[in-house]
């Protein structure tokens, strides 16, 4: 009897104990020293879709040991978290696996190629070896598409920031601000301060030019990234590295003055691959020192003014030397073999009509004399013998005596703005010869204008260039406030026929350095 009770005692005790393992299987339970990632919450994607630059957040969670590491990393230094991308797909060039970031949760503008990518986050026990990984379809598309770009200074060295929203590029969604391109896309900013910011489209591959006094370079206009340095300009390197100036005009020609000196490109007669056409040796011929400036459209390889001889000059197509422009005709408004004034600023202004096509575009130069007096010159560097096309007297102008720091002139009337450091005018040279009841808008306090612009695509680079949305209707006004080192950009929309400024309309973007020059990068 005590045996039989001993064995239903033991068979009892047995289904028990299996029914407790059994149990144990209903429950998570995780080893201690297992690392959890979970990346339920927040929001978090399988697959992601961002544009270059575009800050990508990932607030992914680690649990190690039964704990939430994030936030308290440093209790756990056997742990090592990093986020890497590889290439998807047979694009070339081959990409290579690259750590984008170090830690758990992933927050930081991306700077990576216009692609498909894996990304793939991996946290590793650097004591038993043990990894933990999750990946990530990751899109990087090329959001530096369209925008308008803005060339600043800041201690020295000279960067890029670009605005993008529906004034400037019609299918952006969001509006979007990025600054310090060049560091961000290349490890650094360009040395030296900034002199010139244009997007060519004279050749292929097209280019965005940014020059300094220090330096010039051609940049992927997607990516930003370096494509042809300095000497890689050149057929000859200048021995001296010194850009004042640099522009495109419609005729595929484009001309720098570097070290005083003029050095012309004509992609004309040899094809437009960049890679196989190069700036010249220097133009010779009698000249003094050269202003730093050129207008945007022009039937020559250059035009040039020199500042000891106070006249214009050219380079005609097809040539190296620096000759004086053929006798004029008795009725122009000025003679350009003889200015005799001090050129101060210009922009390029209503366009040359020639059997309903735009031939080129007036340049509107604003110059002054000994005494300080300004004037303002209209000329046709398209013509051969009538260049001076007008010239008003500015004494009846506003503002004059803090001197004129940046123009802007419209095509699609005769408008003409002018800045000084705390006011914008807009001046009616053909009506009132005015500037009306005074400026238009007056600088926040504590800031300097630096550089106005009319949104417009710099038709001399590219020959009867479809017009792009709001051409001519937006104006940026860029300021400096020296003690805060900010930069500052102010949009404004404007009747492109009469130039009024719709002041409700303002929008600002910060954080730049002091801005020199602006440009629109179109897609």
């Amino acid at each position: 009897m005590d045996m039989l009770k001993y064995i239903l005692l033991t068979v009892v005790t047995c289904l028990s104990l299996w029914g407790c393992y059994d149990d144990k299987g209903n429950y998570d339970y995780h080893d201690l020293d297992e690392i959890v990632i979970d990346s339920t919450g927040a929001g978090i994607l399988a697959n992601y879709s961002v544009n270059r630059l575009d800050v990508l957040d990932i607030p992914i969670k680690v649990y190690f040991k039964g704990k939430l590491v994030n936030g308290s990393e440093y209790l756990y230094p056997e742990l090592e978290c990093n986020w890497v991308v590889y290439q998807q797909g047979t694009d070339v060039p081959i990409a290579g696996r690259d750590t984008i970031a170090e830690g758990i949760e992933l927050s930081l503008p991306l700077n990576l190629d216009a692609r498909q990518w894996e990304l793939v986050f991996t946290v590793l026990n650097k004591e038993t070896g043990v990894r933990a990984f999750m990946k990530f379809g990751l899109k990087v598309n090329a959001g530096l598409s369209e925008g308008w770009m803005v060339l600043y200074e800041r201690d020295g060295k000279t960067d890029v920031g670009i605005l993008a929203n529906k004034r400037i590029a019609p299918n952006v969604v969001n509006e979007q601000v990025w600054v310090d391109v060049f560091e961000t896309f290349t490890g650094a900013s360009l040395e030296g301060e900034p002199v010139r910011l244009l997007y060519s489209k004279v050749t292929k591959p097209e280019v965005v030019m940014a020059v300094t006094k220090k330096d010039m370079v051609a940049v992927d206009p997607l990516s930003f990234t370096k494509l042809y340095s300095f000497d890689a300009l050149f057929w000859t390197a200048p021995e001296v590295k010194a850009p004042g100036y640099y522009t495109a005009f419609y005729n595929k020609r484009e001309m720098v003055i570097n070290d005083g000196k003029v050095h012309t490109a004509n992609y004309t007669t040899s094809g437009s691959d960049r890679s196989s056409i190069h700036f010249g040796a220097p133009c010779y011929g009698g000249y003094g020192r050269l202003a730093n400036w050129s207008p945007t459209t022009s039937s020559y390889s250059a035009v040039l003014y020199d500042e000891v001889q106070q006249c214009f000059k050219c380079v005609k197509a097809n040539s190296s030397e620096v000759s004086d422009f053929p006798a004029q005709d008795a009725a122009v408004a000025f003679d350009c073999k003889n200015v005799g004034l001090e050129l101060v600023a210009s922009d390029y202004g209503r366009a040359i009509m020639s059997s309903g096509f735009v031939m080129g575009h007036y340049e509107d130069i604003v110059m002054r004399d000994a005494t300080g007096h300004y004037y303002l010159l209209i000329a046709d560097f398209s013509s051969q013998t009538m260049v001076g096309v007008g010239k008003y007297d500015m004494g009846r102008c506003e503002g004059l005596s803090d001197g004129i720091v940046s123009v802007a002139a419209g095509y699609k009337g005769e408008i003409f703005y002018y800045a000084t450091g705390n006011g914008l005018y807009l001046y009616d040279y053909k009506g009132t010869n005015t500037t009306g009841d005074g400026p238009v808008w007056n600088v926040p306090t504590g800031e300097q204008i630096t550089c106005i612009r009319l949104q417009k695509y710099c038709y001399g680079t590219t020959m009867m260039a479809p017009i792009p949305v709001n051409d001519c209707e937006v104006l940026y006004v860029a300021t400096y406030n020296e003690k805060e080192g900010n930069g500052t950009v102010y949009q404004f929309m404007v009747d492109p026929s009469s130039g009024a400024v719709d002041k409700g309309s303002l929008l600002s973007f910060s954080g730049f350095g002091k801005i020199k020059d602006m440009g629109w990068k179109i897609e």
